[in-house]
């Protein structure tokens, strides 16, 4: 018997205290300190420290994402402008679920990928440094 795996997103729990609401779309550099959940459109950078970052079904980001925590990733990572891939930096682990659509190149310190997740790109886990 094959059990499904749930994630479940609580933005208290989490300490999401950021967000980029469905139909929003911006673009430019976004420092977030506690998590950011993304429902609309960004291209640019984002850094998000001290929380996770939430890219949520119909989400779409392109550019250079870099968090310092987990990363759950349920809607699309689009390639740059001009065909590049995008950036994403996870210092935690990267949860990839089926319904992720990525044209970009990971660094992460986990992963775990879903059936049907989609990676056009290169998955490459670092160790986190020891205090």
């Amino acid at each position: 018997m094959k059990t499904e795996e749930t994630i479940v997103i609580d933005p208290v729990g989490m300490n999401i205290v950021n967000r980029i609401a469905p139909g929003t779309k911006s673009m430019g550099t976004l420092e977030c300190s506690g998590g950011l959940l993304v429902q609309g459109h960004f291209e640019g950078t984002i850094v998000v420290t001290d929380g996770p970052l939430v890219l949520m079904q119909g989400g779409v980001i392109a550019g250079d994402f870099e968090c310092k925590q987990d990363a759950y990733l349920f809607g699309t990572i689009a390639a740059k402008p001009g065909g590049e891939q995008s950036q994403m930096t996870v210092g935690g682990a990267a949860f990839m679920a089926e319904t992720l659509e990525a044209k970009a190149d990971f660094t992460v310190g986990a992963f775990k990928t879903y059936e049907g997740a989609q990676v056009d790109g290169r998955i490459r886990t670092v160790r986190k440094e020891r205090a």
